[in-house]
């Protein structure tokens, strides 16, 4: 099944309202913010190559972002470092993404990636597994997110050097960990994450 065509099966069966995929990128860093996007589509032109951002080197996200942009409404939201030790990742997660959500000015039928659905969320929902590889709006919204981020963490670098957050995104790289046991924790890492809370034990 093709992305394209899971979301038009989707869309007949929402009564034809747009679909609003919805994607988060960063939930596994030690440091930085977790990323929501939502995307509804307005054409399909030029997307062929979406996929699950995953899948794509960054180059093609940058184009493919671009592409997405002049097709869609785009809305995006996140949840810094102290929001998720306050509320945990998926809370914050979840979060992220009916902020997203509810920034757009359309409404429709939520097709959000993976098993959960968005809490207070007054819409109609369909939690879909690996929906980033199943459906087109879906795996828009990866790649909104993950390129966002991803610029987010490069500014963030400047701001906090030695660590590299501009190559590995604060994911728990062996460089990453090893410029953080040298420098300590700095004011964007997850402090309740074990590489980290460890370091702040007495």
């Amino acid at each position: 099944m093709s992305l394209a065509s899971f979301d038009a099966r989707t869309l007949r069966g929402a009564e034809e309202d747009l679909a609003i995929g919805v994607d988060e990128a960063g939930r596994g860093p030690l440091a930085g913010p977790v990323v929501a996007a939502a995307v509804i589509l307005r054409s399909t032109r030029g997307l062929s190559g979406v996929r699950d951002s995953k899948l794509l080197s960054a180059s093609k996200r940058e184009e493919l972002f671009i592409v997405i942009r002049q097709n869609a409404s785009i809305a995006v939201s996140w949840a810094h470092a102290r929001d998720i030790e306050r509320l945990n990742i998926l809370r914050a997660t979840l979060l992220s993404m009916r902020r997203a959500v509810l920034r757009l000015e359309q409404q429709g039928l939520v097709l959000v990636d993976g098993p959960h659905k968005i809490p207070d969320l007054a819409l109609n929902q369909k939690a879909i597994i690996d929906g980033d590889q199943l459906s087109l709006s879906v795996a828009c919204a990866s790649i909104v997110a993950k390129v966002v981020r991803d610029r987010w963490m490069a500014r963030l670098d400047r701001r906090h050097p030695g660590y590299g957050f501009s190559k590995h995104k604060g994911y728990g790289t062996a460089a990453h960990l090893k410029a953080l046991n040298a420098l300590g924790p700095s004011p964007i890492h997850r402090r309740t994450y074990a590489p980290v809370s460890a370091l702040l034990k007495p």
